[in-house]
C-alpha cells in the first residue's frame, strides 16, 4: 500500500528533468504549498544537512472508520510524491527524506524513509523495478515511541539508512514468515546509533531472543546484503542491545 506507483513515479521523473524549478532559496515555502495543494493537508519542515524532514499531523490514522483511514494514508503519499519531485528538481543538497504522518495525541507516527539515489537509480536502470521496491524503507510506531520518533530530527547517514533498512526488512520478514513471526515480533528491533563502524541495534526484551543462532543469521545476511547494495564498507559488526542497554550478541560483518 506504501510503495510509490511506477506511473507515478515516472511522472516525477519527467517532470524533473529539465532545469531545477525548485530553488533551495525559497525551497521550505515551495513544498508547503505544494504538499497543502497535492494532499490537503499543512506540514512542517525540517532540513539537516542533505536530509529533509516533512512532519503531517493526521487525525484519521487512528480512526475506526476504514475510508477515513485509507484518506490518510493517500494524502501521506500524495505528500511524498510531491516531496520527492522537489527532491529531483531542486539545487538543494537533499539525499535523505523523512515524512512522518502521526495523530495528535502521539498515539501512533509511521515514518516514511526515502534515498533520492534510490530514486534516481531506478529510473536510470541502475537497479531494477524489484530491488528498487525492496529498499523502501517504512516504520511504525505505538504510543510508547511515537513523539520520540517525532520529535528525534537529526542528519542521517548513509550508514544509518541502511541499518534502519535492515530492521524495516527483518520486520518485514517477521510479517511474511509464519514460522519467524513470534521471534521476530517479540523483539521489537529498532535502530540505536552508530559509532566506530558498529551499528548498535535494542531489542525489547533480552528473554524473547529465542535462537540465537538463527537470529545471527538473519541480521547478517540482511545487513550484508544493503551494504554490498550501497557500496558501505565502514561497517564491521552489528551489536544487539537489551532494553538496559546491556550486550545480548554481536554479528561481525563480513563480505563472505
Amino acid at each position: 500500500m506504501f510503495k510509490l506507483s511506477v506511473k507515478l513515479l515516472l511522472a516525477v521523473f519527467l517532470f524533473s528533468s529539465c532545469a531545477p524549478t525548485y530553488p533551495k532559496d525559497r525551497l521550505l515555502d515551495d513544498v508547503k504549498k505544494l504538499v497543502k495543494k497535492e494532499s490537503g493537508q499543512d506540514c512542517k519542515l525540517v532540513k539537516i544537512e542533505d536530509t529533509f524532514y516533512l512532519d503531517m499531523e493526521m487525525k484519521g490514522l487512528t480512526s475506526s472508520n476504514t475510508k477515513v483511514v485509507s484518506d490518510a494514508v493517500m494524502s501521506l503519499q500524495n505528500a511524498v510524491f510531491a516531496i520527492t519531485r522537489v527532491a529531483l528538481s531542486s539545487d538543494a543538497d537533499i539525499k535523505i527524506m523523512v515524512i512522518t504522518a502521526y495523530d495528535p495525541s502521539y498515539n501512533v507516527s509511521l515514518r516514511m524513509f526515502q534515498n533520492i539515489d534510490d530514486v534516481k537509480g531506478y529510473f536510470y536502470q541502475r537497479i531494477s523495478r524489484g530491488d528498487y521496491e525492496q529498499r523502501q524503507l517504512l516504520e511504525f510506531e505505538g504510543p510508547e515511541m511515537a513523539e520520540k520518533a517525532v520529535n528525534d530530527k537529526h542528519h542521517i547517514t548513509q550508514e544509518e539508512y541502511v541499518a534502519r533498512l535492515t530492521i524495516s526488512q527483518i520486520n518485514m520478514i517477521g510479517r511474511k514468515n509464519p514460522v519467524l513471526t513470534p521471534l521476530i515480533n517479540a523483539l521489537e528491533l529498532r535502530f540505536g546509533y552508530i559509532t566506530d563502524g558498529t551499528i548498535y541495534l535494542s531489542s525489547k526484551d533480552s528473554d524473547n531472543i529465542g535462537t540465537e543462532d538463527l537470529l545471527k543469521k538473519i541480521i547478517s545476511d540482511e545487513i550484508v546484503k544493503n551494504l554490498q547494495k550501497y557500496k558501505l564498507f565502514s561497517i564491521k559488526s552489528v551489536i544487539l542491545l537489551d532494553s538496559k542497554g546491556s550486550v545480548i550478541f554481536e554479528v561481525p560483518v563480513t563480505s563472505n
